[in-house]
């Protein structure tokens, strides 16, 4: 399964005021030349063009073609001074949809025959500001890029900036599974549907006991052998003897796409120490080699019913390809450095095939409890990574806060551990304090480790979101 790339629309901005001053084919010209941003937004997914706003009247056309397109995200593209209705008019009418301005001028040299018709044709500023300010006013979050068209800067962060408002678009309409309530006393990870749909337009959807042992049930040999052969291709397997264990496991994870896909999902978390899981009727098994496989998937997994971790991990795969359930688990004060572990899951994405890469195994008690399926040991590729969280928080804007701490992972651990760990070294050193400050954000004991250093796209993220934002 391969999960869609972002959708962008692109609408240009004209202004034709001074079309008697500019030159034969001027409005052709500038089409062109939004034709051209189009092109240069494509690297980052599938792009609609949707024209060249010159009134109100096409702006509003376009508002209307641009609701049914299901867009991600939105790039306003003006190619010269355009009236502020003329693209507002475009996004006016679609209100949740993140906004990119991006002032791409031609040229940053100004020669001394530098002339009125030169003025209007590099005027791409002056149209930014004034759709920017209708933004503003509004209370939209947008984000401006300033810079020249061709330049490789420029479009690099043209490029960061459409990943991040297109991934908060398709989280503002997103559907969060959860597969059991979470374990007893676990309030930390819990939260009130009602309180974050209306914070980000996240559904969380509960899904049932008898849904999920009808589809355990109607599994497919087909389903199961395909998420075998993805174990093959991505880590070591040893039964230890015990064959339908991980039949077991491998129809769990079957079954966990299978609803995945049946409801829409973007992400969700599981408990499956429970009903859901290792004392299920039907096919009693842990989650981790099911999570696992939905998260390296791009649907990611998180355990114990703790859906706002799953929220962060949503995240933190979006921005950085790979994501890690794990804990801030120890310190040790010698290498000054956080030992990261959970209790059995992964993400393909983020092996280190040079140190073993991922092993899956039948469990037994290596989850922490003696339990029937598989379990996950992965050692991560060393470097730059970010701690991940994601939380209600009381006073925080939206009332829920994206958390990030910045570091290094570092060679995989040599611990007696068999499930997946890792040294995590933040740049606030040292790791006590880090973890303080951590703590007193309000980050719950569960997060998402990805791969590269996310905290500006996260500060951006949270405010496409609506949400606050804290960096350690």
């Amino acid at each position: 399964m391969k999960t869609a790339g972002p959708r962008i629309a692109v609408a240009a901005g004209y202004m034709p005021f001074f079309d008697e001053i500019m030159p034969a084919g001027y409005r052709a010209d500038r089409d062109a030349y939004g034709r051209s941003v189009a092109e240069i937004a494509r690297t980052v997914g599938d792009v609609t063009y949707l024209g060249l706003m010159h009134d109100q009247a096409s702006g509003q056309a376009a508002g209307k073609a641009l609701a049914g397109l299901g867009a991600d995200a939105i790039l306003l593209a003006p190619t010269m001074a355009t009236p502020a209705q003329y693209l507002w008019s475009v996004v006016e009418s679609n209100p949740t949809l993140p906004v990119v301005i991006w002032a791409a001028y031609e040229t940053g040299k100004i020669s001394p025959t530098y002339d009125m018709v030169e003025l209007c044709r590099h005027s791409q500023n002056v149209g930014a500001l004034m759709t920017g300010n209708m933004l503003a006013r509004a209370g939209r979050p947008f984000v401006v890029v300033a810079g020249e068209r061709d330049d490789a800067a420029t479009q690099a962060e043209l490029h960061e900036a459409l990943t991040v408002a297109a991934l908060a678009g398709r989280l503002r309409r997103s559907r969060i599974g959860r597969l059991g309530r979470p374990l007893d006393g676990y309030s930390n990870v819990d939260v009130d549907a009602a309180d974050l749909e209306e914070a980000t337009g996240i559904e969380l959807v509960e899904i049932g006991l008898d849904e999920w042992n009808e589809t355990l049930s109607s599994v497919s040999p087909h389903a199961i052998e395909a998420v075998l052969g993805r174990l093959r291709q991505n880590a070591e397997l040893d039964d230890r003897g015990q064959p339908q264990a991980v039949l077991a496991a491998g129809r769990m994870a079957a079954a966990l796409q299978e609803t995945a896909q049946r409801h829409g999902l973007c992400a969700g978390t599981m408990n499956c120490r429970g009903a859901f899981g290792v004392t299920n009727s039907i096919c009693p098994s842990l989650g981790c080699l099911a999570t696992t496989h939905a998260t390296s998937i791009g649907i990611p997994f998180a355990c114990t019913g703790d859906v706002i971790t799953a929220i962060a991990m949503a995240a933190g795969r979006g921005l950085g390809g790979a994501a890690l359930y794990c804990e801030l688990d120890a310190i040790d004060t010698g290498r000054d450095a956080f030992l990261c572990a959970n209790t059995g899951e992964g993400d393909y994405g983020w092996s280190d095939r040079n140190a073993g890469s991922c092993k899956i195994f039948t469990s037994g008690t290596d989850s922490g409890r003696n339990a029937p399926g598989c379990s996950v040991r992965q050692s991560l590729r060393p470097g730059p990574a970010t701690m991940i969280g994601f939380t209600p928080r009381a006073g925080a804007t939206g009332g829920f806060v994206l958390i990030a701490m910045e570091g290094e992972v570092e060679d995989p651990p040599q611990v007696q551990l068999s499930v997946s760990s890792a040294w995590f070294r933040a740049d606030t050193r040292p790791m006590r304090r880090a973890f303080a400050r951590w703590a007193e954000a309000g980050a719950t004991h569960h997060g998402s480790l990805s791969p590269g250093r996310q905290a500006r796209k996260l500060e951006l993220l949270a405010r496409f979101l609506g949400i606050g934002f804290e960096r350690i």
